[in-house]
């Protein structure tokens, strides 16, 4: 009887302890885990990324501006020699119109980019949601201007060799 008395006394002692870690390890368990600090590194890294991406955009813009000035030297040095070049004038108006159109699109996303809208001064991360839709905005607008540049240099190269071969056929 006393060994039962005793294995009783400890059973006891035993769930009186378990219950007392219970309540200790209740309320850690009811608050569940610290939430943690979203990481919003890939979108300053698209930040850079476009800020270069725009540099690079305003490099070929200036670039087509000086294929412009030396088409219409070029042009200059036909008609001095008496050609027709009356398509290829109109080639290089449409090119420098759509080299402007092309300038206004960048402008528009460079100054979107330059606001940065959703990041802080050093380009991090304040507003994940605002900052995904400024860079998808500045990349629309980039990809439109790119587009339109593209075709401009596209339309003219393919005046010019018109020019050519009708040159050669004459």
């Amino acid at each position: 009887m006393k060994s039962l008395n005793v294995m009783a006394k400890s059973l006891l002692g035993i769930m009186v302890m378990l219950l007392l870690a219970g309540v200790w390890v209740m309320p850690a368990a009811a608050a569940g885990p610290e939430p943690q600090e979203r990481d919003f590194s890939g979108l300053e890294y698209m930040l850079k990324l476009a800020l270069i991406r725009a540099e690079a955009q305003q490099d070929r813009l200036d670039t087509g501006r000086a294929v412009a000035d030396v088409a219409e030297e070029f042009i200059a040095g036909e008609q001095g020699k008496g050609f027709d070049t009356g398509k290829l004038e109109a080639a290089l108006s449409t090119l420098r119109r759509q080299i402007e159109e092309a300038q206004s699109l960048h402008d528009t996303a460079a100054q979107i980019l330059a606001d940065k809208a959703g990041f802080d001064e050093e380009g991090q991360v304040v507003d994940p949601r605002q900052a995904r839709n400024t860079l998808a905005t500045a990349h629309r607008s980039m990809r439109d201007a790119g587009e339109t540049l593209r075709r401009a240099h596209q339309d003219f190269r393919q005046a010019l060799r018109d020019y050519r071969q009708n040159k050669r056929g004459n």
